[in-house]
């Protein structure tokens, strides 16, 4: 009798573990921490790194791509300028890294020393797709379309947004 409670506690705690969506949230310290974190490089871009267990590098790349925009907003900036990352998942853990800067400019980068995918995004159309749904799940793309054969379409990852690359 006491097995039949105890699966249930089990089911109970792991599947929200389990939901796709990734929680939008600032780095919270710790051994095993979850979220993302910025801060300014010397020349004044910013380095965010967001890292989540068990999801998608996608999905953490987008976490930070939204932190970009996000912060170019909060400096009254219609233009943020992606001027390189990297994504990986190892050890089910999703790590991204990437360094952008806001910008008042639609064009491209002049300097691209960190990549060579350099672009310029708009910030409101990278918060509405990185969004999510309702814009209520910052980091989760949406869906922006379906294929031929009916099934969505989310645009996520390097080039969100994008208004102008670098060659």
């Amino acid at each position: 009798m006491r097995l039949l409670p105890l699966i249930g506690t089990c089911c109970a705690v792991m599947i929200p573990s389990l939901a796709y969506a990734v929680d939008y949230h600032p780095w919270s310290g710790g051994l095993i921490s979850e979220g993302y974190k910025e801060r300014v490089e010397k020349d004044g871009s910013w380095r965010i790194v967001a890292e989540y267990s068990g999801v998608d590098a996608i999905d953490a790349l987008d976490v930070a791509l939204y932190r970009a925009a996000d912060l170019a907003r909060t400096e009254g900036k219609k233009y943020v300028q992606v001027l390189g990352g990297s994504a990986s998942s190892r050890m089910h853990t999703a790590t991204a890294i990437i360094f952008a800067k806001a910008s008042d400019s639609p064009t491209a980068p002049s300097e691209c020393h960190r990549s060579k995918r350099c672009y310029t995004a708009d910030v409101a159309t990278v918060l509405d797709i990185l969004g999510g749904e309702n814009g209520r799940a910052p980091g989760n793309a949406r869906v922006t379309s379906f294929d031929q054969y009916g099934r969505p379409v989310k645009s996520s990852g390097f080039g969100t947004g994008a208004v102008a690359w670098t060659s």
